[in-house]
């Protein structure tokens, strides 16, 4: 790693020519953010007449594909909706760009119009339908019927609202009319087909795509060390606080921008999708705290003055400075949605140790020397054996933690630390199978299988079975229990039963989306009796079975998990329910933890009791 950076205890000079350190990217970058109320350019308009605009643009998958859609004779109109800040604008002024020819890294002389008219190739761009004169919805209709192509951007009510008040147009009713929409912005690959007589439609839902990726890239353009050129000449840049900050990052990019983006990941497959705008934002603030010229002229005039490490990016992937939140980043979605993740919440017991007993003969050592006396320090003042003024043991803990997540250059066997850090232990797994062999190997199948099985048996009978029991006739029981925990059910009339070992596969299956990205998740498939009947492993629910698997009674698995492993339960007990309605079969729960099967019929006025195999 580079050492160029100042220790981060290193107070700011007192004295500084601010225009030295003048970079005008400074302040585009600041203008994307909700920090100090100067996000101006957050907008698309705004964009395409900036001159920095290009410095951080990044093609999108989808422009060329509509571009090709749109110019093609036999292509279709086109719908792009989603949420507001997902992207829509700025993809249709690509998708302009390359239909006029013009050239994608430089700005527009002019904004593009409400609606512009592309004559040459008989295309249209309505820029934003909740916009349109409404008195004219006859006459557009009729021009979707015509040779003319139009690339409608849109949100998904203006859209559903649009088609359900001309439904003689549409030549359908406004309830099928409503379904239809509805079912073209609900398609899982985020692009769909909305077909009525004489009207067709390529539907693409931003919204509902996998986002980070481009968002990453963001990222790297503004790092870019052209960006930053400017910087070098100032006397001053390695105490100028943004200067640090990107130079810290420069250090290890690659591990670091995997971390930032892991934390994303996590969010995402837990259901928290974050729109462009709001990565852009959020991305924008970790290099600049929010800082301008003015701000840090104020900085030099305080006393005393802050330490750097108030501005580094880990601390303000939080929106805080290590100690006390910045008000204006609190106001940002991504910080408020990453405050609610509990990062850093549930401690790695073998790290911890490391760390803070003073009987640790080999101390952790961070790897980054520009950080090396201030990693000491927090350790120290955590281990309550040296104080840090103005932060208390517990505030120096969450420190080494922040520090050791993005920073510390963690062994492939050590990596559970970061797993354990996001509250995630599948996380790392699930993303092996994105970039890893189609088929899991035995090793890991066996393992996975077994925990499986054992939360799924646990689920369905309202029994909790220690891990580590071993059910020998390796049956998935679904049994009439009271869906109690805390009440021992030692016998339970068997619903249904099928041969865990017979009836299911674990395999990874591979979906497409509209971008052309393939992932691969897991998915319990039925075989035999239970054929056809598959329930998808996400990350949520793997999290829930790896700890349940550590041992972590507490853990609660969220509702619409529990709605799904209930309509898989369900599916399982209509198709293999027994037909015999003479006998009952009993299950048992034994003390070690074993279920003993008894067969309970009527045989001549007899009650027979058998005991099955």
């Amino acid at each position: 790693m580079k050492t160029g950076a100042a220790s981060s205890f290193t107070r700011l000079p007192s004295q500084i020519n601010l225009q030295s350190l003048e970079n005008p990217f400074v302040s585009y970058l600041n203008s994307l953010q909700r920090s100090g109320g100067g996000n101006e350019n957050a907008l698309a308009e705004s964009q395409a007449c900036n001159p920095y605009y290009p410095l951080i643009q990044v093609s999108h998958p989808l422009a060329e594909i509509i571009r090709s859609e749109l110019s093609s004779s036999d292509g279709c109109h086109v719908i792009l909706t989603g949420h507001a800040g997902d992207g829509k604008s700025t993809l249709a002024l690509e998708v302009y760009k390359l239909l006029m020819g013009f050239d994608l890294n430089s700005p527009l002389s002019n904004p593009p119009k409400d609606r512009e008219d592309l004559d040459s190739i008989s295309v249209s761009i309505i820029k934003d339908l909740s916009e349109r004169d409404k008195n004219e919805d006859e006459a557009l209709i009729s021009e979707f019927k015509s040779k003319q192509r139009f690339l409608l951007v849109t949100n998904t009510g203006t859209l559903l609202d649009f088609i359900k008040q001309h439904p003689t147009q549409f030549g359908s009713d406004s309830v099928t009319l409503e379904s239809d929409v509805l079912d073209a912005i609900s398609s899982e690959s985020g692009e769909s087909f909305l077909i009525f007589p004489d009207i067709e439609f390529r539907v693409f839902n931003l919204a509902l795509m996998d986002s980070l990726s481009l968002a990453r890239k963001v990222f790297e353009k503004m790092l870019a060390p052209e960006r930053w050129k400017i910087c070098e000449a100032c006397p001053y840049c390695t105490t100028c606080p943004i200067h640090v900050n990107v130079e810290l990052i420069h250090q290890n990019q690659n591990m670091i921008l995997d971390r930032i983006f892991l934390a994303y990941r996590r969010m995402y497959e837990y259901g928290t999708r974050l729109t462009m705008r709001q990565f852009t934002e959020h991305l924008a603030y970790l290099i600049t705290s929010g800082l301008g010229d003015s701000d840090v002229e104020r900085m030099h005039q305080q006393s005393p003055i802050p330490l750097i490490s108030e501005f580094l990016f880990y601390n303000r992937f939080f929106g805080d400075n290590g100690l006390v939140a910045d008000p204006s980043a609190m106001e940002m979605k991504a910080v408020h949605h990453i405050k609610n993740q509990g990062f850093g919440d549930r401690p790695s017991s073998h790290w911890e140790h490391r760390l803070w007993l003073r009987s640790v003969n080999t101390p952790i050592s961070l790897g980054v020397d520009f950080l090396k006396e201030e990693f000491e320090k927090m350790r120290l003042h955590g281990s309550h054996i040296k104080q840090v003024e103005g932060m208390s043991a517990d505030q120096a803990r969450e420190q080494i933690r922040r520090m050791l997540y993005f920073l510390y250059d963690f062994q492939a066997e050590d990596r559970n630390y970061l797993g354990r850090y996001l509250n995630s232990p599948a996380l790392f797994e699930w993303y092996d199978w994105q970039t890893g062999e189609e088929n899991l190997d035995f090793n890991q199948k066996s393992l996975l299988e077994r925990k499986i099985y054992h939360v799924l048996q646990e689920h369905f009978t309202g029994v909790r079975l220690p891990e580590g029991s071993t059910q020998h006739d390796r049956r998935l029981y679904v049994t009439l229990s009271r869906r109690r925990n805390e009440v021992r059910q030692s016998a339970q009339v068997v619903l249904a039963q099928v041969d865990w070992s017979s009836s299911t596969e674990l395999k990874l299956l591979p979906g497409k989306n509209a971008l052309g990205d393939i992932r691969r998740d897991l998915v319990l498939c039925g075989k035999e009796r239970i054929a056809g009947i598959d329930l998808p492993l996400k990350v949520p629910f793997l999290d829930y079975v790896m700890m349940r698997h550590f041992g972590e009674m507490g853990e609660i698995l969220e509702a619409s998990y529990l709605e799904r492993l209930d309509r898989f339960k369900a599916q399982v007990h209509a198709r293999a329910a027994s037909a015999e309605m003479d006998r009952i079969l009993l299950v048992r729960l034994k003390t070690d933890h074993t279920f003993r099967r008894q067969h309970f019929y009527v045989k001549d006025n007899h009650l027979e009791v058998t005991d099955v195999l």
